[in-house]
């Protein structure tokens, strides 16, 4: 697993969890409740966290899209940690093609790709609790990006809004090209302030026992 060398710049780019976050239609928002608070006469404060496994900032294992795919715990960590390309796509691209990514000078052997897109937009000064309304016209992989990705021998790549497939029918078909080819996925990542080039990824998922996915803090490091 890679080390962080010493005088590294930490940037994160997690969307912070809070009600207001945007969800996939029909999956229920993340909710903070109080169990227990000091001003109410308890020893301490406490509170109840529901969110589901896609929510926010998340990651997806192959078992998400794939019944026999790999879950959560059979994924190596190191996955998820090492030298990682970024991405920024032309804010004025509605989605991603296979031409867009073949012209967006990411090196030969890439392993892992974040891909910026106007999605980031989005994120930024967004101050986590304004409520934000889910966008269908969200920036995302088609099809044939997909297959691109797997060809191209990347094995993890994120995207700065809740699904790396654009929102329709062709979403599945970008799923199942890239699980299917444990290519993994980390979505709904916040970009706003990352520059294209090289960096150090580190994204740590929850440890659910059985896991399609999870949330997770990511974070990009810099010399």
């Amino acid at each position: 697993m890679a080390a962080i060398p010493v005088g590294s710049t930490l940037l994160d780019i997690t969307v912070p969890y809070s009600p207001a976050v945007p969800t996939w239609p029909d999956h229920p928002a993340p909710s903070v409740e109080p169990m227990t608070r000091i001003a109410n006469g308890n020893r301490s404060n406490v509170s109840l966290l529901k969110i589901g496994s896609h929510a926010g900032t998340h990651l997806d294992a192959n078992w998400h899209f794939i019944d026999d795919g790999k879950k959560l715990l059979e994924i190596p960590l190191d996955r998820w940690v090492g030298p990682c390309w970024v991405a920024h796509l032309p804010d004025g691209n509605a989605s991603i093609s296979a031409a867009d990514l073949e012209h967006a000078g990411i090196p030969a052997g890439t392993e892992r790709l974040l891909l910026r897109t106007a999605n980031s937009l989005i994120w930024a000064g967004w101050d986590g609790v304004t409520p934000l309304a889910f966008h269908q016209d969200y920036v995302g992989l088609e099809p044939d990006a997909a297959v691109w990705l797997v060809e191209r021998g990347v094995r993890v790549v994120g995207i700065d809004y809740l699904s790396i497939g654009r929102f329709g029918p062709a979403n599945r078909e970008v799923h199942l090209t890239l699980l299917g080819n444990d290519v993994l996925i980390i979505e709904n990542l916040d970009l706003s302030k990352i520059d294209s080039g090289a960096y150090t990824l580190i994204c740590l998922p929850l440890k659910l026992a059985i896991g399609d996915g999870a949330p997770c803090r990511a974070i990009l490091t810099r010399p």
